[in-house]
Parts: structure tokens; sequence; C-alpha cells
């Protein structure tokens, strides 16, 4: 349960001028550039294409190859091509699987239920030549707009059987894009790329997308001409409610959830300042200021026990990433202090206590990780190319979406994807020639809201 906060567009520009007058030959004190990636100790793992009746045939190769893809996409195993000799159904040949090194094998049975199917998904240990999982998942009509969705989510529990640690394919991405014209769309999109579409759009300006800890909600602020308003979505039915407007210029920015609570926290003005404030938010009332101090302090986002928080703040003089008690107390750096250093937009670890962010790094900003348990200890650069910012943390702890430029000052961004054990970059949705995509947030696992409970 942690719910992270995007950073405003219009704080982004603070950071530009430092970052462009910083050294850009050598990296900034403290920050290590990750070069030591290692794919090594990933395991081999086949899935053969799921058995079903004729008329279901199609139906069942396709839920086969969105799990073989959710697997390769989770950066865990060595996902390999099955020969055509192995891709038929009948009991398993394990000497046969083993002689290709390969270690998981999952087969499946498809068969209709209802409106819809149930798969019984089996993983076999090839090594040992025993069955190790069985279990039967209920999947909607192929039509139907969550089916890929629910197929994530038996995808999820191969990783957490073989790993014991969670998946991310049964979760969306929400982010901002905008438009050629100057409106703007809150986007969504599944965690391997697919179903992109839109789900809001302003001709003002729309801010920091955020998942509730639940995945039932997504809030965020928008900026028009009758001042400024923090919005909040059913994702179910798409009804929105006002949580908070502000008249005039007085701004609402960066708005995340406090998990365990039944309210969000958010940066607006306060005396000279930005400060982080509370708020219910389904009264929308009884506001509290939880930062204190000069400069301006935004980007709430929380551990998931809802202990700490972090938050980007100028209180110093630059812009550096602090964590705070609950309450606001107890503030404390987490990034190490020097010359022309920038770090903004942080995300809690939702699996840990590691702080994404983005970071000035030789004239321009990459992507990096701090451990909120150790302030001001060594700072981790994933990203070294382009423009990269915007760091969100998925369900599974491993994999940050981000806003990256490839190349400088060319095309427009677009939201990519690293996995923080092997350095694999992919690209997630393309910028094209619009305004660019901006502020991903990522939800967490979508399981319960499809209320697909695993038969054992």
């Amino acid at each position: 349960m942690r719910r992270p906060a995007r950073i405003a567009l219009c704080m982004l520009v603070l950071a530009a001028p430092a970052a462009a007058q910083q050294d850009t030959t050598r990296l900034p004190p403290g920050v290590m550039l990750e070069t030591r990636y290692s794919k090594a100790g990933r395991q081999v793992m086949a899935v053969r294409p799921f058995d079903a009746p004729a008329p279901q045939g199609d139906i069942a190769r396709q839920v086969s190859e969105i799990i073989r893809n959710d697997l390769t996409l989770s950066d865990r195993f060595i996902v390999m091509r099955v020969p055509v000799e192995l891709a038929v159904a009948g009991p398993v040949d394990y000497r046969s699987w083993n002689g290709l090194n390969v270690v998981w094998l999952v087969t499946g049975e498809l068969r209709t239920a209802g409106s819809g199917f149930q798969i019984d998904i089996v993983l076999h240990d090839v090594v040992y030549g025993t069955t190790r999982q069985t279990r039967t998942f209920t999947l909607p009509d192929a039509a139907a707009r969550d089916f890929r969705l629910a197929v994530h989510v038996a995808a999820d529990e191969i990783v957490t059987w073989v790993t014991n640690q969670p998946g991310m394919a049964a979760t969306r991405i929400a982010f901002v894009r905008q438009n050629g014209s100057g409106s703007y769309d809150v986007m969504l999109v599944d965690s391997d790329g697919e179903n992109l579409r839109r789900i809001s759009g302003s001709p003002g300006l729309i801010y920091s997308p955020t998942w509730s800890p639940d995945g039932t909600k997504l809030a965020y602020t928008v900026k028009d001409e009758n001042g400024w308003r923090l919005v909040e979505r059913d994702m179910a039915t798409g009804a929105t409610h006002v949580v908070h407007r502000t008249d005039g210029e007085t701004q609402i920015l960066t708005p995340t959830y406090v998990p365990g609570t039944a309210r969000m926290a958010f940066a607006s003005w306060a005396g000279r300042g930005l400060h982080i404030h509370e708020i219910d938010a389904a009264q929308g009332c009884c506001i509290k200021r939880l930062t204190t101090g000069g400069g301006d302090n935004i980007s709430p986002t929380f551990a998931a026990d809802g202990s700490r928080f972090a938050f980007h703040s100028t209180r110093t003089g630059r812009q550096h990433i602090f964590t705070a008690a609950a309450d606001g107390g107890g503030a404390v750096a987490i990034t190490p202090f020097g010359e022309s250093v920038e770090y903004a937009s942080p995300d809690f670890q939702p699996t840990g206590t590691r702080v994404t962010f983005h970071g000035a790094s030789r004239g321009t900003f990459q992507i990096m990780l701090a451990d909120a348990a150790r302030p001001g200890g060594q700072i981790q650069q994933l990203t070294s190319s382009g423009r990269n910012e915007d760091p969100g943390w998925a369900a599974d702890g491993r994999h940050i979406v981000y806003t990256s430029q490839p190349r400088l000052g060319a095309g427009s961004a677009s939201l990519y994807v690293i996995d923080t054990v092997t350095g694999e970059i992919r690209l997630l949705v393309s910028g094209g020639n619009g305004g660019g995509l901006r502020l991903a947030d990522w939800s967490p696992s979508l399981a319960k809201t499809l209320a697909l409970v695993p038969k054992p």
C-alpha cells in the first residue's frame, strides 16, 4: 500500500538552471552510476500452448501468449520458445524438457464457464519431475474490457509461486498526455503497454494522477479558469467528485493517499511557500499542515505502512529529498549535499525502504535511488542518457516507470520502464508527435478489483 505523488510540471523548471550549470563530466557528490547489472541466475521457463476444445483453441493460445509475455516482462526468468515437437497436449515428458535446461514449465487447460472461461494452470518443476502448483482461474468473455487484466492475475500468481515475491502484470499506469492543442488528458495503459485509453480530459492543466492503495480510485489536480481542484475518480463507475478546491492562483499539487487512512496528502501554499497538508478525502475537510520551515515542500509519498513519507524540499536552498514521520516531525535529508545538486519527484518503494527520484547529473536529469533507512548514503543512478524524470515504482518493488526524452531536445517525452535488477529498459508508450507523456503513476495489483479469487 504505497501511493506516490508526482511533481507538477511547473516545479520542474526550478531545477533546470542548476542542471544546466552543472559540471557535465562528473557525477554529483555521493552518486554512483550503476553499471554492474547482472542477468545471471535467471532460470529457464517455458509456457506450453494451453489446451482447449477446438472452438476455444484461439482463446487458449491467446491466454498462453499473454502469460508468456508477462513472465518475460517480469525479468525474473529466461522464457524460451517451445519447440514444435513439445507444443502438444498430454502428459509432460520431463526428460525432454530437462534436456533443454528448462527448470519451470507452465501448462494449462481452458474450458467455457458461463459467459466466460475457467483455466486450470499447472506449474511443473522439471528438474524434480513433479507438479509444483495447480490452480483454477476464472476469466471473463474474451471481448470484455478486463479480459487481459484477468489473465495478468494468473501470470502474477505464477511469479509468486516460483519467487515468493509479488508480480506486476495485473496493474495499470495512469499518466498525463499533453496534446498539441494545449489541452491535457488523463490516460491509462496496462503494464504490458496494451489497452491504451483516455479516461478524462481538460482544456486546462492536469497534474499528478495518483492511485488509491486499493486501486479503486484515482486522484489528480486540475487548473482552469475557475482555479485549482483536487479531483477523485471512481475507477469502476467513472464518477468524480471534488475533494478540495481553491480560487485564483493558490495551487493544489502532487496529491497522494495516506495508507491505512481515509486521508490524502497534497502540497499547497501556506505562508511564503508550498507546504504539505492532509485532508479527509471523503468529507473534503479537516485540513492539517504536515511540514514546517522555509522553502517549498511538495511531492509527498508514503511508505507502505504509512509510518513515514518522503518529499522534496528547497528548505536548504537546493532541491533535496527528505523523509519525515507521518505527522511531519523529524525531517531528515536522504540525498547528499553538494554544489549544484538538485533532486525531485520522489516515490517510496511499495515493498521496502528505497525511494526513487530524478536528479541533476552531467547536465540533465536521470533516474536515481536512495535508501530511506540510510540518510545521506550512496545514491544509485539508474539511467545515463537522455533526459529522464518523474519515476514511479511498480507493485513488485523492482520495476520503475519514468518519462524520458532519449535524445535531448528531440521528440516528445515517452514512457519507459526499467528493471532495477537487470537494467533492462523497454518502451511502454510512445509520446508520438504531441506535447509528451508525463507524471506516470503505477497502480497496485488490481486483482481484487476484478473480484477474482483463485480456486484451490
